[in-house]
């Protein structure tokens, strides 16, 4: 239907090895889970968004944008105009269509698909 986003592509951990491996345009790698989570463990070189309520409104009443967010770690340069690929991953979402409008991750992937041209969501893992 017109109007309608196309939800982002799920990769798997194998996919996201193989894109860093390559090293082709240089992929950010956003982790938005909380910044605890983040100091215990992260992908090498990904970049912490943490997933607070005041982050997500800020977001929604566009206070700031991603490139702010993001710029400050001076891990990795943004592109924002070419074809750099972002993959987000979060504590465990696995399938986007499942997401609420209102969720951290839901409105964070909605930024950075109005501001990169390849967006991907890592499949989080099922916790028990």
């Amino acid at each position: 239907m017109a109007g309608e986003k196309a939800k982002p592509i799920v990769i798997d951990a194998q996919k996201l090895a193989s894109l860093l491996r390559s090293g082709v345009g240089a992929t950010l790698v956003i982790d938005s889970r909380s910044f605890v989570e983040y100091n215990t463990s992260h992908v090498l070189n990904s970049v912490n968004i943490c997933c607070s309520k005041l982050v997500k409104r800020r977001l929604q009443q566009d206070k700031f944008s991603i490139a702010e967010l993001i710029q400050p770690s001076g891990k990795m340069k943004i592109d924002v105009e070419g074809k750099q690929e972002v993959v987000l991953y979060d504590q465990c979402t696995r399938d986007p269509d499942k997401l609420t409008s209102d969720s951290f991750t839901s409105v964070l992937l909605d930024k950075l698909e109005n501001c990169f041209h390849y967006v991907s969501l890592l499949a989080g893992r099922q916790l028990l």
